[in-house]
């Protein structure tokens, strides 16, 4: 009989050890970076867009999208200009001089004010490749009215907003469920990977982790910023998203929809609807 256990138990090893080893490995793409050199409070230097551009391959992201910030008042406005086109081409030229096999892509990260849509149809402010995809972020103490007011007004014309780190704005800490809408409609989030691991407070934690149980989270990104801190590696995301959910969860956000929205392909939602829910009182 402990012949018979140990078989057993060492044939069960085997399969999971098979099943391990089967997985193909993640491969990430990375839709929201500072990854451009001297554009905002991202990378300062060339030689920081550097590093963090092998801090990304080594951590196994093959492809970014650089997205500065723009739009935001007083501080930066990087419209889409010759420049802006100019500041990627001379970055991708360098990746390959040094033989880092990055891929990148333009987009930015929209700061909502009011006459983003003006300067959306004007060109002025662009999205992620050249999709229908909007990168969008607003001020992290918005009343909850104008996030969804906004929103809406994008979908409204065909453009399909993708809300930056939503864990992180206190009204959305404080009700959630107000998302949901939105998602039904097309809205779709990224969550930032420093968010799971608490590197933005216990709230946006929380936050996180509760879109990632109902299924609303669509892409995990980077938000990095610079090679030090708020870095490009993404190694320890993928395997906590592997870990704590599942293998297929991890490979979704970080590689399907990333692709879809590289390709312009429609992503589902699926999520569960939160009901009227505090989750923190």
């Amino acid at each position: 009989e402990v012949g018979e256990f140990f078989f057993f138990f060492l044939k069960g090893i085997s399969v999971i050890i098979i099943r391990h080893w089967a997985q193909e490995v993640i491969k990430v793409i990375d839709i929201h970076t500072h990854i451009l050199p001297g554009m905002d409070d991202g990378a300062q230097t060339m030689q920081e867009s550097l590093m963090m551009a092998e801090l990304a391959v080594e951590s196994g992201v093959h492809t970014v999208i650089a997205t500065p910030h723009c739009n935001i008042p007083g501080y930066y406005d990087n419209y889409f200009s010759p420049f802006f086109y100019e500041q990627v081409i001379r970055f991708r030229k360098r990746l390959e001089r040094e033989g880092i096999c990055l891929r990148v892509f333009t987009g930015m990260e929209i700061f909502i004010t009011d006459d983003v849509m003006e300067r959306m149809a004007e060109g002025d402010l662009i999205p992620l490749n050249h999709s229908d995809y909007y990168l969008v972020e607003f001020p992290f103490d918005i009343y909850p009215e104008e996030i969804e007011r906004k929103l809406l007004q994008i979908q409204k014309s065909d453009r399909i907003p993708i809300l930056a780190h939503p864990e992180r704005y206190y009204c959305i800490q404080d009700m959630p469920e107000m998302l949901y809408g939105l998602l039904e409609r097309g809205c779709r989030l990224q969550c930032n990977k420093g968010s799971f691991f608490g590197k933005f407070g216990r709230h946006a934690q929380k936050t996180v982790r509760y879109f990632a149980e109902n299924g609303w989270i669509h892409a995990v990104a980077s938000d990095a910023h610079s090679p030090y801190g708020r870095t490009t590696f993404m190694g320890d995301i993928k395997e906590y998203l592997e870990k704590e959910y599942s293998y297929a969860y991890a490979k979704t956000v970080l590689y399907e929809n990333p692709k879809r929205i590289l390709q312009n392909q429609r992503i589902p939602f699926d999520g569960r609807k939160i009901e009227e829910e505090r989750i923190w009182y």
